[in-house]
């Protein structure tokens, strides 16, 4: 069928009005779109509306799915900082705690006592993990009890000291003595000493009581009877050294030297002046001056640090013979003569002692 000039008119008029009417919706809507995009842009600040490409390069799903992952972005840098705030305060307080335990534990140690001390332990808020507990143990050491060194101590004693000769037996009634000494070195000591012995004797021997020149004297025996008393006294003076076997013990064995100066006198005891054929009697004495050697083996008991015991056996020998000086000539005088002879006796001797004393340290 063919159509007639005016219903083709017709039908290009209606085709033309349906197209217009098409675009112009179309356009419509993407006016409304972009405006609702703008209007939720608009209540934000994480992007500026320069930011936004209305040239139509970015269409409304993708502004909005880029303002989507900014809030996004934002709220995890927000949580993570809250979370972050959260742990800083945690420490702050778990710090606190520590600081505080440690501090008492401190001034325990200084009162002398032993202190353990336990953190309490932390709850952190979720989402933070619990914190350990930690456990702060301080032991108390006792400190080693600090000993004074002394090494200077003074030392008495007093003993008994005997004299053996070719002829003579003596003991004596009484030995004194006092030594000062230091250590000088590990186990090695050095010291100055005085000491004094005296003994009795008597002289039984003299042949002048019974025969007298040849002949009985009943006067010596009436004046002096059977026989004369003496009686010498001895001052010693001596530098001695001491080597000690262990120095950190109680006991300590000890073997010692000493160089001594001794000073001897003979006496007799009765003094009564008696004369007969031109002899005179009374008044003798002798005294001699020698030098001699020690060798001492003993050893120091310690009661405490200042306190001990000493105890040692003595061997003396003269090295020289002695100086001497005589009260009376022994031409005019035959007692005279005997003072000399024993104490000849007594410088050639042994002589042997044993002493115990005292020994203060300081």
């Amino acid at each position: 069928m063919k159509l007639t000039n005016d219903n083709r008119r017709l039908t290009f008029m209606s085709l033309f009005l349906a197209t217009a009417l098409m675009a112009s919706a179309n356009v419509h809507a993407q006016y409304d779109d972009l405006s609702d995009a703008e209007d939720a842009l608009s209540n934000g600040d994480a992007l500026e509306m320069d930011q936004i490409d209305i040239d139509g390069k970015l269409s409304p799903s993708e502004l909005l799915k880029r303002r989507r992952e900014k809030l996004e972005e934002r709220n995890k840098i927000m949580v993570e900082k809250k979370i972050e705030d959260i742990r800083v305060k945690q420490e702050i307080a778990l710090t606190n705690k520590l600081q505080g335990a440690f501090n008492n534990s401190l001034n325990n140690i200084n009162e002398d006592k032993v202190q353990v001390t336990q953190a309490a332990p932390v709850v952190a808020p979720a989402p933070v993990a619990p914190a350990p507990i930690i456990e702060t143990r301080i032991i108390e050491v006792p400190a080693e009890p600090v000993v004074e060194i002394k090494n200077s101590k003074i030392i008495p004693m007093l003993g008994t000291s005997s004299i053996k000769g070719d002829r003579i037996d003596l003991e004596s009634n009484l030995t004194l003595g006092v030594s000062a000494e230091t250590i000088v070195m590990p186990q090695v000591s050095v010291g100055l000493g005085i000491g004094y012995t005296s003994l009795d004797l008597t002289d039984v021997s003299n042949d002048f009581v019974s025969t007298g020149y040849g002949s009985y004297n009943p006067g010596y025996y009436g004046v002096y009877g059977s026989g004369r008393k003496m009686s010498l006294n001895k001052l010693s003076i001596e530098a001695n050294s001491k080597y000690f076997f262990t120095d950190d013990a109680r006991i300590k064995p000890f073997i010692g030297l000493a160089l001594a100066m001794n000073r001897s006198t003979l006496k007799y005891e009765d003094q009564t002046t008696y004369n007969t054929n031109g002899v005179n009697f009374g008044n003798e004495g002798y005294s001699s001056t020698a030098l001699a050697t020690t060798v001492k083996l003993g050893a120091e008991i310690d009661i405490s640090n200042t306190i001990g015991f000493n105890v040692d056996l003595s061997y003396s020998k003269n090295l020289t013979s002695g100086i001497s000086k005589s009260a009376q000539t022994v031409s005019s005088n035959p007692d005279q003569g005997r003072l000399e002879n024993i104490t000849k006796e007594i410088e050639t001797g042994d002589t042997t002692a044993i002493q115990a004393g005292l020994v203060i340290r300081f």
